[in-house]
């Protein structure tokens, strides 16, 4: 328990330590929000794109670096490389989702007729969605290498050091992250009520706080796991 608290008070004090990243994070997300509004702009849909793609490299590279124990923060001047991690990230999600999205699939339809197939296609998606987060992880441990996503070998061989305090940590901190990621976060009022731009300010910057935040701690945890010693 002191440890899981410790974690997570290493990921705030990294994620309050970059307020450029932060800012940034911020700045993009809110760009990706008006975007999100006005879908008729096609230069904004282009634009939102990268946007995206800076985000999740971002993020991916927090995790990263604090799983092979660094306590760097990523650049946010160089895009060039954030772009292309996340590119390799969206790319790693959209594989994956085929398979996920078949299993829903199988799952649903199958609801109110076939009760084992339904079951079946419930656990192959949770088995699925688990070789995704461990895929991840283990390529931040291949030096950021792709095809690393998808050797099961290695896959098994890191699902088997987690305990089930360990998993149900790491899996709910990916979660976490994976919502702010992917879900347009910051929403702007049309109008000058005070609450709802209080409302709109905060989440500004809460948003990439916690998704800074959730990144760290999903690194800190495998890592803590893999050295089998308190970080």
């Amino acid at each position: 328990m002191r440890l899981f608290v410790g974690n997570i008070g290493n990921a705030v004090k990294y994620a309050l330590s970059d307020r450029k990243g932060i800012l940034v994070i911020s700045a993009l997300m809110a760009i990706t929000s008006i975007a999100t509004a006005n879908q008729h702009l096609n230069s904004f849909w282009r634009m939102l794109a990268v946007t995206l793609l800076i985000v999740m490299g971002y993020g991916s590279y927090v995790s990263w670096y604090t799983l092979n124990g660094s306590d760097e923060h990523p650049k946010i001047n160089n895009l060039k490389k954030l772009i292309w991690e996340g590119f390799k990230k969206s790319a790693l999600t959209f594989i994956y989702s085929i398979p996920l999205t078949f299993f829903v699939h199988m799952a649903k339809v199958n609801m109110n007729g076939n009760i084992i197939l339904s079951v079946i296609g419930i656990i192959l998606f949770v088995l699925t969605y688990l070789c995704f987060i461990a895929g991840s992880l283990n390529r931040y441990l291949h030096k950021g290498k792709f095809t690393e996503a998808f050797n099961l070998r290695e896959i098994w061989n890191l699902a088997c050091l987690f305990d089930i305090k360990s998993f149900i940590r790491v899996v709910s901190a990916v979660i976490i992250s994976q919502i702010f990621a992917i879900t347009v976060i910051v929403g702007f009022s049309d109008g000058f009520d005070l609450i709802e731009l209080v409302k709109s300010l905060s989440t500004f910057f809460l948003a990439p706080f916690f998704y800074i935040s959730a990144k760290r701690f999903v690194g800190l945890n495998v890592r803590e796991l893999l050295n089998n010693t308190p970080i």
